[in-house]
């Protein structure tokens, strides 16, 4: 989708002094408190520093002198475990939240010169809200103001489109000259999102980020469309300093839209950093068309804000919710804004996603399926077989789709959701694959994990928010990570039933990326099973990717899925942050119809069909030789549903019989055996 011109913004933030400060070295000072405090309400006899019974709930003061007034100065204070929001206040003014951390740190915060008077002042620590115990203390006023103790100065940042020269919203990531993401100061005073090594510019391509002295490296980066740019640059203290930064639109998407299903604000999910201010700003930087907002059980509205940012014309915003429940969490939209939420207690799969569906949802995805970890999530607990795509408490998911690609996910490796969704697929599921970002801070970028929908649509208010949704349930869709692509089988895209031509099936694999990414492994499967790779690529280093593969494969002899799969390394710099291994690209199932029947049968309903049709011996029971033919041409995902079904249903009655098949199937031996012994 084409990028538009960026409109005015203006957008607030306040985070934190402690956010970018370095501990400053044998700084000189004075001490105006040296006792520690423990704030709070339980006793902590581990901290050996404070009483182990707290001096006060949720707030002290003390008085200090000074014999300066109206000049820069800095106050260095020690605390610990601090979780809630503390603010410190001088004389009645509130000057800096204490930086949040279970360790016992020491961080300096500035002291604005006109609240420091000469004679008694008073410092003030309280927190709203007694949750969490802290201990506090001691304090020491610094010689030299914040600026000249961390040498800051101003950096003029502006990114523009480098062929029309228009302004672009963008991350910037900045690393120090260890490489080290490098610390920001004054984030409180930007219009546009700042943390610990990132921002973003604003609507004009513009950010002022006050740096230490030293050398850095600025990258500007604006989503998988785009290529990066970097800038060394040797920052001076008292001076400031200029860069121009410009990006090169690389990828060809015309046709599609990218969406992002999976997105929160800490303004209404209450856990992250990104403010929903800050949230309207970074998809725009992130080149996102679509954006569905799905905070925690609650339907956010984006347009609002989008519109007093200016960022009506950058992306489509759909109200969505993750409702979060006992059983997993699942994002539904479109959804009304203020409208009844769906029901989050209901704990059954069938009457909760009943549920979601009655309050107007049109999709609803299984989130993170093995989240927190393998065996605790949804699937976990549910103990599906990957092999098998059966749960053993009998689950059918009710679900359009899951998501396999979340970028901030950590828990989980891809090949085990795709394992999954494979074996779910040979079961008989047709619950479709998306991608997804689940972004909570400004950090982990939104929409790194996506969706690419087919579109006719040329700027967002053009995209048909029902027909998104259509091609989200049945799957005209494609997933990734820093890769733009899509597949066709006999001339037909994802989601597609298509027959077979002489035996043959022709599979086109276009893949598109920016000259940072790179892709050294392309995969077609078919029923969960490699059927071809290609070579190595050859791309050179620093081009952008614009791949169209052709492979003939052979058809199967029953009905099958195709999926394509291409992948590769991680991208090199700081600028690429991720918690995933590398890029990746997936696209969404293609239906073959062998038999010419207009109907699609899965490996399960294959193999159900396969067992149900061998005769039965009166005396001697099934005459399980009968499966040998067919056993010995299908794929390895029809054999294993074989012997599924067979054990099912012939266990009970005829035992010794189950015993024949690996040796009938036995290309599938090794494979198959285990099933047998479960």
């Amino acid at each position: 989708m084409k990028l538009l011109s960026p409109l005015a913004l203006g957008v607030a933030l306040l985070i934190g002094w402690w956010s970018s400060s370095p501990e400053p070295q044998q700084e000189p000072g004075s001490v105006i408190l040296s006792e520690v405090f423990h704030l709070g309400n339980d006793p902590t006899p581990e901290w050996t520093e404070a009483a182990e019974q707290p001096d006060a709930a949720n707030q002290i003061e003390f008085h200090f002198d000074s014999s300066t007034c109206n000049v820069q100065r800095a106050v260095e204070i020690t605390a610990r475990h601090v979780d809630e929001v503390w603010l410190v206040e001088l004389n009645g003014i509130p000057i800096a939240k204490l930086k949040p951390g279970a360790e016992r740190t020491v961080t300096v915060y500035p002291l604005p010169a006109n609240l420091l008077m000469a004679g008694d002042n008073v410092m003030r620590i309280s927190t709203a809200r007694v949750s969490d115990d802290i201990t506090f203390g001691p304090v020491r006023l610094l010689d030299r103001g914040f600026d000249e103790i961390y040498q800051i100065a101003p950096v003029r940042v502006k990114v523009v489109d480098e062929a029309t020269g228009l302004p672009l919203v963008a991350r910037l990531t900045i690393a120090n000259a260890a490489g080290e993401l490098a610390p920001l100061y004054y984030a409180e005073r930007q219009p546009t999102p700042v943390r610990t090594g990132f921002a973003y510019t604003d609507v004009r391509g513009e950010a002022l980020l006050q740096l230490g002295a030293g050398v850095h490296t600025i990258y500007a980066s604006h989503g998988p469309e785009w290529s990066y740019a970097k800038v060394d640059l040797v920052h001076v203290y008292q001076a400031e300093s200029a860069v121009l930064l410009a990006l090169r639109h690389e990828v060809d998407t015309r046709g599609w839209v990218s969406a992002d299903t999976h997105i929160h604000t800490l303004t209404f999910s209450g856990h992250g950093d990104a403010t929903l201010q800050e949230r309207i700003l970074t998809l725009a930087g992130e080149g996102l068309d679509v954006a569905i907002a799905t905070d925690h059980n609650h339907q956010t509205d984006y347009a609002p804000a989008q519109l007093k940012a200016g960022l009506v014309d950058h992306y489509l915003t759909i109200v969505g919710n993750e409702v979060t429940t006992d059983i997993g969490h699942f994002n539904a939209f479109p959804l009304p804004a203020g409208g009844p939420l769906p029901n989050s207690k209901l704990v059954d799969w069938a009457a909760l996603v009943a549920n979601i569906r009655s309050k107007g949802a049109l999709v609803v995805i299984l989130n993170h399926p093995r989240w927190p970890d393998f065996q605790r999530g949804p699937f976990g607990v549910s103990k599906l077989d990957p092999r098998t795509g059966i749960f053993a408490d009998g689950l059918q998911l009710p679900v359009d789709a899951i998501e396999v690609f979340n970028s901030t996910d950590p828990g989980t490796k891809w090949e085990d959701i795709i394992a999954d969704w494979f074996g779910l697929l040979n079961a008989g599921s047709m619950v479709r694959g998306v991608g997804s970002s689940d972004s909570h801070t400004v950090g982990d970028p939104v929409g790194q994990g996506r969706t690419w929908l087919p579109s006719p649509a040329d700027s967002p208010a053009a995209i048909s928010v029902e027909d998104l949704c259509s091609n989200f349930r049945n799957g005209v869709s494609s997933m990734a990570i820093g890769l733009f692509g899509y597949a066709t089988v006999q001339g037909a895209a994802s989601g597609s039933l298509v027959q077979p031509v002489d035996k043959k099936l022709e599979v086109k694999f276009h893949i598109a990326g920016a000259s940072w990414a790179r892709v050294d492994r392309v995969q077609i499967y078919m029923d969960g099973e490699v059927v071809a790779q290609s070579p190595p690529l050859g791309v050179p280093a620093g081009q952008p990717l614009d791949l169209d593969l052709s492979f003939q494969i052979h058809a199967p002899t029953h009905d099958a899925w195709i999926v394509c799969s291409a992948t590769g390394p991680r991208p090199e710099g700081i600028w690429w942050t991720t918690l995933m291994p590398g890029v990746a690209l997936l696209t969404n199932p293609v239906w073959i119809d062998v038999d010419g029947d207009g109907h699609y049968q899965s490996p399960a309903e294959s193999a159900r069909h396969a067992v149900d049709g061998v005769s039965i011996d009166p005396q001697k029971g099934p005459k399980i030789q009968e499966l040998a033919r067919f056993l010995s041409h299908c794929d390895g995902a029809v054999a294993t549903q074989v012997l599924v079904y067979a054990k099912s249903l012939w266990a009970a009655d005829y035992p010794d019989k189950l015993q024949l098949l690996p040796a009938i199937a036995s290309r599938y031996k090794n494979q198959l055996l285990p099933l047998l012994d479960q």
